[in-house]
């Protein structure tokens, strides 16, 4: 059996290669590594993790003392924990200062937030979703979790002290923090909106704090202290299984979920906590050999810095990418990586562990006393002492004169919401949005949810022959000129197209996706529920056919809305209902409205997902409810973010279960083209004007 012994306090080398796995876990999904898609599952390792040692601590002086010090105890944190984050936020301030002062308007607000350790309820506030990012992204978007742990240092000890007075014996104290996690997971549970962008669950300390509760009851039962190395072989086989049972589910969840799983936040989250809760267990065990095997000398090292590591990284990512999402390589991923680790590693040298130890205390009994001197300073805490000092000074003068936003489309003020800064809203075709908070935002930095004030009206129906046909979408203006402020140009016109869609700008929000593949009882075709032609340039020079006296409506986002006016031209009489930053989760309620007013085709068009993944069931339910009419084609999304995939998955699943549903291949169709803004999301004119010759195409095929 596995015995307990009075063992004092230890240190577990299997715990920081754990915290190695979380953290490069968090570093792949950062990098969009296509094998890692759930690699923000570290974080909740990090949770367990801090919920076990913090709770082993503070039970431990509880022994020792009869009580909790809890100055000590904040203290101890606050020098853990604060001079390295200052050093790494008044680095990129001042970088973003010099280099980056597009990001500035975003970053001010992130930063201040996370000074405070209260950024995650600031993101929640403003709306700013964790995965759906366009343009200039902020920096600093990874620190919600540290603020969402620090909370968890500043209101456990206390609840600590106040249980272990009332009940001290460990059942009791078990049994309420699993009850506790309980409610957390349930408050995740209720709050979780499927098909929607699951931010709100995914920063709240609220609906997170299961996790760091599960590592907390873990220690009640399984204290380090009384953990003995002797243990029988028997035992010591199980301790092992379960350890690599445990570090398997971890990987195998990392491999196969990612952020939109439907399955994460009902039940997911929770059972990826116990696993690592098991993990813990075992690794903090001094008699298991698996404990030694992730405890060797590299993953230990690179565990100890495991928080510079993860402070650092982000910054590394963002800083050094140039081209969206899109930028990615090996190559340049080998060095963010490695420079992440240098930085953490000077950080923890430099900073951290004569912070730690005390320096900033002895320095100051020394200059209180008159013993410190000039030549008592090293040159070496002159150099760092010079730097951080140019830093701060840097960084400050940069917040000073920015004002603090949520998003960037916000900070570029009018020109980002219309050209006279009111609500954009086109006679022909509703530019209506959400504030920002997705692709159609087009060069926002963080994005807001539903709910902001910058596209506010009601979605207008297009119709060919209207008055306004010839007039630019204001959506269209008003990403022209995000666009240019995010990156740096200035778009020019193209030509208009010839019976009159709008006049189209080279940087229109327009969004990505590709040719749909040939029938499959034509040469070269792959299945018979696709249709389109490939992409290429004589594409955009052939324009099709026009197709009369077909009843067609189309239903999308900014994409649809800027190939809208060909549409018009191709499809005389379509009715198109396309919004900025419009979801899945709100085409039911289109159809119905459509329905009710007598404007819903025989043939419908689908174009959605830009903005974020959506479930199956939400798609199924949609296409379910247009089993009457005669065609539905779904365009699928070129959109270089970590839904893509997800998005393009579930269309042609649907696809293939409906009879009357066609995939346009979008995805396809603008591969390897010069369709795109910089962003790598919307298009100029001559993809706009392909996608509509793609839909024309489509359309009537059954």
């Amino acid at each position: 059996m596995i015995h307990l012994s009075p063992n004092e306090k230890r240190y577990m080398p299997g715990l920081d290669g754990l915290r190695t796995l979380a953290v490069f876990a968090v570093i792949l999904y950062h990098l969009n590594v296509g094998w890692a898609p759930g690699g923000l599952l570290g974080v909740s390792i990090f949770f367990v993790l801090s919920g076990y040692l913090i709770t082993d601590l503070l039970t431990a002086e509880w022994r020792r003392s009869g009580t909790l010090d809890l100055k000590q105890f904040w203290i101890r944190r606050c020098r853990r924990l604060l001079p390295a984050m200052i050093v790494m936020l008044a680095a990129v301030t001042a970088w973003v200062t010099l280099a980056r002062p597009s990001t500035m308007p975003v970053l001010k607000g992130d930063a201040i937030s996370s000074l405070f350790y209260v950024n995650n309820w600031y993101l929640i506030y403003h709306q700013v979703s964790y995965f759906e990012k366009f343009g200039p992204v902020s920096p600093l978007g990874h620190l919600w979790s540290l603020s969402v742990e620090e909370q968890f240092y500043v209101l456990w000890p206390l609840l600590m002290l106040i249980g272990l007075k009332l009940a001290p014996r460990r059942g009791k104290m078990f049994l309420f923090m699993l009850s506790a996690a309980a409610v957390s997971a349930l408050a995740m549970l209720v709050i979780y909106d499927p098909g929607t962008d699951p931010s709100r669950v995914y920063y709240g300390t609220d609906t997170r704090a299961f996790s760091l509760l599960i590592g907390a009851a873990l220690s009640i039962i399984w204290p380090s202290r009384k953990l003995s190395p002797r243990i029988d072989r028997s035992s010591r086989r199980l301790l092992d299984g379960i350890g690599i049972l445990s570090l398997a589910a971890i990987l195998v969840m990392i491999w196969s979920t990612n952020e939109y799983d439907a399955f994460l936040y009902p039940g997911g989250l929770v059972l990826l906590s116990l696993a690592a809760a098991a993990a813990v267990a075992v690794l903090a065990h001094p008699a298991s050999r698996i404990g030694r095997w992730i405890g060797c000398k590299p993953l230990r090292w690179l565990g100890v810095r495991s928080y510079g590591i993860y402070i650092w990284h982000y910054p590394v990512i963002i800083l050094s990418t140039t081209n969206g999402a899109g930028d990615v390589s090996v190559l340049k991923a080998v060095f963010q990586v490695a420079a992440s680790i240098a930085l953490a590693a000077l950080s923890y040298t430099l900073i951290e562990e004569p912070i730690r130890k005390g320096l900033l205390g002895k320095g100051w009994r020394k200059l209180r006393s008159g013993k410190l001197g000039v030549d008592q300073i090293p040159l070496k805490g002159w150099i760092t002492g010079a730097t951080l000092l140019l830093l701060v000074i840097i960084s400050f003068t940069g917040i000073a004169r920015t004002p603090a936003v949520a998003s960037t489309v916000q900070a570029l003020g009018p020109a980002a919401s219309g050209a006279d800064g009111s609500s954009p809203v086109s006679q022909e075709v509703s530019a209506a949005g959400d504030g920002t908070g997705n692709a159609d935002a087009g060069a926002s930095g963080q994005q807001t949810a539903k709910g902001g004030d910058h596209h506010g009206a009601d979605p207008a129906e297009t119709t060919a022959g209207s008055p306004a046909e010839t007039q630019t979408p204001p959506a269209a203006q008003g990403q022209q000129a995000a666009d240019d402020a995010a990156s740096g140009t200035t778009g020019q016109a193209e030509d208009p197209p010839p019976a009159g869609g709008k006049a189209t700008s080279s940087a229109n929000p327009v969004g990505v996706a590709g040719t749909p593949p040939a029938k499959a009882d034509e040469p070269g075709g792959s299945s018979g529920k696709a249709s389109g032609q490939g992409a290429g340039a004589a594409g955009t020079n052939a324009p099709p056919p026009v197709k009369r006296n077909l009843a067609v409506s189309a239903i999308g986002d900014s994409i649809l809305l800027d190939a809208a006016p060909y549409l018009q031209q191709y499809l005389p009489g379509i009715v198109v209902d396309a919004e900025i930053g419009r979801q899945m989760s709100e085409a039911p309620d289109i159809v119905e409205r459509l329905r009710a007013e007598g404007k819903l085709g025989d043939y419908v068009v689908i174009e959605l997902g830009t903005n974020g993944a959506f479930s199956s069931k939400q798609l199924s339910r949609l296409l379910d409810s247009l089993k009457d009419v005669r065609q539905v084609v779904l365009v699928n999304t070129r959109v270089p973010r970590n839904w893509e995939n997800t998005v393009n998955t579930a269309l042609r699943k649907a696809a293939d279960a409906h009879d009357n549903t066609t995939l346009l291949d979008w995805y396809e169709a603008s591969s390897g083209q010069s369709f795109f803004t910089p962003d790598g999301v919307h298009l100029k004119a001559d993809g706009a004007k392909l996608l509509a010759s793609l839909i024309t195409n489509a359309v009537g095929t059954k």
